[in-house]
């Protein structure tokens, strides 16, 4: 057995494409699956559109088959193996596969992201996160492509040229970005997405072009997706176990990460103390969704399937759960209510964790309160485009928060050098 599945990776998305595949067939005829799949595609992804809403679960689960499968075969053809980070791209691009993200709307944004490489003669590989995550501002490709009132090939050769402009841009950007907040924020592309789709907003609204942003939700498919959770997390528990006994041993020692970026769990660690890790904080999403009565939604599964993938890479229940209590504190303490966006602000908070990791729970419950505060302004800011939108607002919270921090609370210590060149794909 160990000899066909070698990694938890292997066995899990294998069996997870096999899972959804039958899914697929069974669940509704092959001419409704492939409309909703259309309807996916030609959609404009701005924030908050749900697919399950848009196309249905068959559709919706053809939709993260295969975009996960895109994204699987570009590493197999790089030969890239499945670390902490790439597992963390991979669980973020499935999730988001769910609201956002389709297999064309990355396309445009991945030529750029490669086109910028050959441009200073680097290699891809050496740029391949921040290549993956770059689906994350896909919408604007959708947008200008079907939002606009446009000939279709003005906004074919708009969309792609945009997309690409874009993801030619980014990886600069992002290598400077991270030293604003640095490290603090798990979701350093985010942000830098969220500034580009900030001037990308400004400019649509200079030339009177209206971004119409709707939530369409549904909470139809709770149930299932409730249950493919709790598997998920008692698969990744007994694999840890399966591949060693004596995990709960290891684990207290990740427990002691701060989380900072770059914190690759999986080299560091092990996959077995990673994939226990991943199930504990499957666990807790259990908990928080059972505990508010949350209803999940495609964007709610994908903030979930978000924070498992950053188990491998940042995320441990010890610095997590501060920066949730302190979302749930503001919650409970002002008059914000627990629409679609907080919820998704609630799991996606985890982004923060290592300010509680570095600084203690305290830390985090401030970042955390501090962040759930301003994440419905900064999705006004960026018009929608950002599918990371937590990941903007928590740029934002990391950087003032760990320069005060930095100061106030290790202002005794001795100073510890940041090697920031580990971090320039991030």
């Amino acid at each position: 057995m160990k000899k066909i599945f070698k990694t938890p990776e292997s066995i899990i998305f294998t069996l997870l494409f096999i899972i959804i595949l039958i899914l697929i067939l069974t669940t509704s005829p092959l001419t409704e699956t492939l409309k909703g799949f259309y309807h996916i595609l030609t959609c404009t992804s701005i924030l908050l559109t749900d697919y399950l809403a848009i196309g249905g679960l068959s559709a919706t689960l053809l939709n993260v088959l295969l975009t996960t499968l895109l994204n699987l075969f570009l590493l197999r053809a790089m030969k890239i193996k499945i670390n902490g980070p790439i597992f963390a791209c991979l669980l973020t691009i499935a999730g988001f596969s769910f609201f956002g993200k389709n297999l064309y709307n990355a396309l445009p944004l991945y030529l750029g992201v490669y086109l910028y490489t050959k441009v200073i003669k680097a290699n891809l590989r050496d740029y391949i996160v921040v290549f993956l995550l770059s689906s994350g501002i896909s919408p604007i490709v959708s947008f200008i492509l079907f939002g606009l009132s446009l000939p279709i090939f003005v906004t074919i050769f708009l969309s792609i040229f945009i997309g690409v402009l874009i993801g030619f841009i980014l990886p600069a950007f992002n290598k400077h970005t991270i030293q604003f907040h640095q490290g603090y924020n798990l979701y350093n592309t985010g942000f830098s997405m969220g500034v580009i789709s900030m001037i990308v907003t400004g400019i649509l609204f200079s030339l009177n072009i209206t971004i119409t942003r709707e939530t369409i939700i549904t909470a139809r498919y709770h149930n299932f997706l409730l249950s493919t959770i709790v598997i998920l997390s008692i698969f990744f528990i007994g694999y840890a176990f399966y591949l060693n006994k004596n995990v709960l041993k290891k684990y207290p020692c990740l427990l002691k990460e701060s989380g900072r970026l770059f914190s690759d769990f999986s080299t560091i660690h092990g996959k077995d103390v990673v994939s226990l890790n991943i199930g504990l904080l499957g666990v807790l999403m259990i908990i928080l969704i059972v505990a508010l009565k949350i209803k999940i939604s495609g964007p709610v599964m994908g903030a979930i399937l978000t924070v498992l993938g950053f188990g491998a890479f940042g995320k441990h229940i010890r610095n997590t759960i501060p920066v949730i209590s302190g979302a749930l504190l503001a919650l409970f303490l002002t008059h914000i209510d627990l629409t679609i966006t907080s919820t998704i602000a609630i799991i996606f908070v985890t982004g923060l964790a290592p300010l509680a990791g570095k600084y203690g729970y305290k830390a985090g419950i401030i970042a955390g309160f501090l962040h759930l505060l301003i994440v419905k302004l900064t999705l006004d800011f960026q018009g929608g485009f950002d599918l990371y939108n937590n990941g903007f607002a928590a740029g934002f919270i990391a950087a003032i928060l760990g320069s005060l921090y930095e100061i106030f609370v290790f202002k005794r210590e001795k100073y510890h050098k940041f090697h920031w060149d580990k971090l320039e794909e991030i």
